[in-house]
């Protein structure tokens, strides 16, 4: 993570787009050549990320989703701006639409439910615990394959995901009303896809199947 000056930063964000602000100031900015800076401030006193930046977190959790062959943003470089109290990522956007945003024009039809619960089970099998998934965060990509954006918040371990884990995550996944009601009218195809994916024995597929019917209902 370099250190960047005020002057320096300032120069960076010239010309930007304010994508993304708050109480407290900026959050995302496009800039002049078309790439994303997003800014990250430590909202306690007590925090991990004074130790353990979001920047950095980004930045590690990208590499490791490339790494594991899943599509998410290219990075550029990662920066700490003492002058406004922020740490910061340079990245070049996914290319895609995100799946809310294709919802809204095309509903969720089966073939896409049912590669969203193959992909969201595959997350899961790789052990990626992604707190912001939800379907603003879930890209569909130009080859029509799912990519992540907003990482920040996220895990990845190295066995997969028990089952506790995989229901806070589906209640994550689903804590937008709009995105809750567009999966319950695929509801019976997408557990059907994702139970068959998952690598559990059968009384723990039955529970899991369970759990994840009355996220739904």
């Amino acid at each position: 993570m370099k250190n960047l000056s005020y002057e320096k930063y300032l120069a960076l964000r010239d010309g930007a787009e304010i994508l993304a602000s708050d109480s407290f100031g900026e959050k995302v900015l496009r800039l002049k050549d078309g790439s994303i800076t997003k800014l990250f401030r430590t909202k306690r006193i007590i925090s991990s990320a004074l130790f353990y930046p979001y920047a950095i977190r980004f930045v590690k959790n990208a590499a490791k989703l490339k790494g594991m062959g899943i599509s998410t943003v290219t990075i550029i470089d990662s920066y700490k701006i003492p002058a406004i109290k922020r740490t910061a990522v340079h990245y070049m956007e996914l290319e895609g639409e995100t799946l809310r945003n294709h919802i809204m024009h095309y509903s969720l039809n089966c073939n896409i439910t049912q590669k969203l619960a193959t992909f969201i089970a595959r997350l899961h099998n790789e052990g990626v615990y992604f707190r912001s998934i939800h379907f603003g965060n879930i890209l569909i990509t130009p080859d029509n394959s799912f990519g992540l954006i907003d990482i920040a918040d996220m895990k990845i371990s190295t066995p997969s995901l028990n089952i506790g884990k995989r229901i806070r995550n589906f209640h994550h996944m689903t804590r937008y009303e709009t995105d809750r009601n567009s999966l319950k009218q695929q509801k019976e195809i997408f557990i059907m896809e994702y139970i068959k994916m998952c690598n559990f024995q059968r009384y723990n597929l039955k529970k899991l199947k369970e759990k994840i019917s009355s996220i739904l209902s």
